[in-house]
């Protein structure tokens, strides 16, 4: 019962240590859980109990013990499962307590190779009074009694003393490191929630880096996020060493300094001028009535994309991602599966890659929909979240225009030309691409909501002998699937 104790004790310093651990990681900035947390883990995992065949039963050892009780082992019987130098081994004996009726006993303790043959050679040995078997047990011990569910108490201890920390602490974990000596100037709004304002709120975001960095640190904006729950984030990067601080602003207009782990460039930073002249509160009812939420009030993010690009804002609505630029553009969320409105879209991005509708220039042209029930063709830009996209070769330049729902159309320059036959703009007719679907929701027979989860795209595909022409795959439905000419007649069943 002693060893028992002594390990449940083990495993709850276990469950302790690995609770702390989660919760420093997880509320923390990645370092903590590197410096601290790892090493915590470690620390309880090499502490904690294992369970065995032989973790609960009592090492036969010789005693040194001053007042150990004479024994003659009467017959031995050894476990031999593994290769182990410990197994579980079966004891009959006599066992003579001085002053007292000796009695027999059978148990089963954790012996050693030596120990065993040391008995069989010599039978006569002694115990400590604490290890010494019960006098009268009418049960008969056997090879499958242990551990028994004792040793299964070990790990759900620790499981239960770990989560017991863990959300019993809760947001207390949060470590408020590099906290400002003195509180920011928002004394006379502590007591109150600050303003929901998103103009107020990335004005005051602004004063606070400068306060803490000085005025320059507001030419070396990372990104700045204003969440709907009030909570204000900036990131700032220092030049003259590459670190990145994130300043955070709560409810009451307090602020907070963590180091970053993000890694970046002066050429991913951007002024506090370009942004201090935005109606953020104007462009955010925009994105939200788009995304079919007037009036909701999501996050609000202002970032570059990637080294280079324009500042873009990123507006998050329930679940669905907005995109807008400072000049008041916001994106569109619109049903790629209706061939109008993508016309349309490809239409006027195509000047965004300076190439006319008459050029001959495109290489591919693809729209996917948004049904959850639309496959997969093949890998694209597209795959995860539909779209439009079209691919173009110029002779001087390739790349790639996509325009996803909600996000703003981007052109990416690419270094490799194809050699696959070029086609206008003007050459795809929007009567075709209807035409092509109703005759594949006929071959598959698909139900009328089946039409919105299409792939339909036109290329030239050199493996396939009918070359340029439009294929489609509607719904998974394989019947559904085929090749087409570019008046829209079917050609073969399957797309290449």
């Amino acid at each position: 019962m002693k060893r028992t104790a002594v390990r449940v004790g083990q495993a709850g310093v276990t469950g302790v240590l690995i609770g702390v651990a989660i919760g420093l990681g997880a509320y923390n900035a990645w370092w903590v859980a590197v410096l601290v947390s790892i090493p915590l883990i470690v620390a309880g995992l090499a502490i904690a109990p294992r369970p065995s065949r032989t973790s609960e039963l009592p090492v036969f050892t010789d005693p040194a013990h001053p007042q150990a009780v004479p024994v003659r082992v009467d017959a031995l019987a050894r476990s031999s499962r593994t290769d182990d130098d410990l197994q579980p081994t079966l004891v009959s004996a006599t066992i003579s307590p001085p002053h007292d009726t000796e009695y027999r006993a059978r148990w089963i303790a954790s012996m050693s190779r030596d120990n065993f043959r040391s008995l069989t050679e010599n039978p006569l040995t002694a115990l400590p009074p604490d290890q010494l078997p019960e006098r009268e047990d009418s049960r008969t011990p056997g090879f499958d009694d242990h551990p028994g569910t004792r040793a299964a108490i070990y790990p759900l201890v620790a499981i239960l003393v770990a989560l017991t920390v863990l959300f019993g602490v809760g947001e207390a974990w949060r470590i408020p490191f590099d906290r400002p000596e003195s509180p920011a100037p928002q004394a006379d709004t502590a007591t109150t929630s600050k303003t929901m304002n998103f103009n107020a709120r990335r004005n005051g975001m602004i004063r606070a880096i400068a306060e803490q960095f000085g005025p320059a640190a507001t030419n070396n904006l990372l990104d700045l996020r204003l969440t709907g729950s009030g909570s204000d984030y900036g990131t700032v990067l220092d030049p003259t060493n590459g670190d990145a601080t994130t300043v955070y602003i709560n409810n009451r207009g307090d602020v907070f300094t963590t180091p970053s782990p993000r890694v970046l460039r002066k050429d991913s930073t951007f002024t506090a001028a370009e942004i201090s002249s935005t109606d953020l509160d104007a462009i955010a009812e925009n994105m939200a009535r788009n995304a079919g939420m007037p009036g909701r009030r999501g996050d609000l993010e202002i970032k570059r994309s990637a080294p280079g690009t324009p500042v873009t804002l990123t507006g998050n609505f329930g679940g669905r991602t907005i995109d807008g630029l400072p000049d008041g553009t916001v994106g569109e969320i619109f049903d790629p599966a209706d061939f109008t409105v993508s016309f349309d879209r490809a239409r006027k991005a195509l000047a965004l890659a300076g190439i006319a509708p008459s050029d001959r220039a495109l290489t591919n042209f693809e729209i996917r929909g948004t049904h959850r029930a639309t496959p997969t063709a093949h890998a694209s830009e597209l795959q995860s979240s539909g779209g439009v996209l079209l691919d173009f070769d110029t002779g001087d330049r390739s790349g790639q225009i996509v325009i996803v729902p909600g996000e703003l159309p981007e052109v990416t320059d690419e270094s490799h030309h194809s050699q696959r036959q070029t086609f206008a703009f003007d050459d795809i007719n929007l009567q075709v691409f209807e035409s092509v679907r109703a005759q594949a929701m006929q071959r598959g027979a698909l139900e009328p909501y089946e039409r919105e989860a299409v792939e339909i795209w036109l290329t030239d595909r050199e493996i396939d002998q009918h070359r340029l022409a439009i294929r489609i795959e509607l719904a998974g439905v394989d019947a559904a699937t085929g090749t087409y000419s570019l008046a829209g007649a079917f050609l073969a069943p399957g797309a290449i």
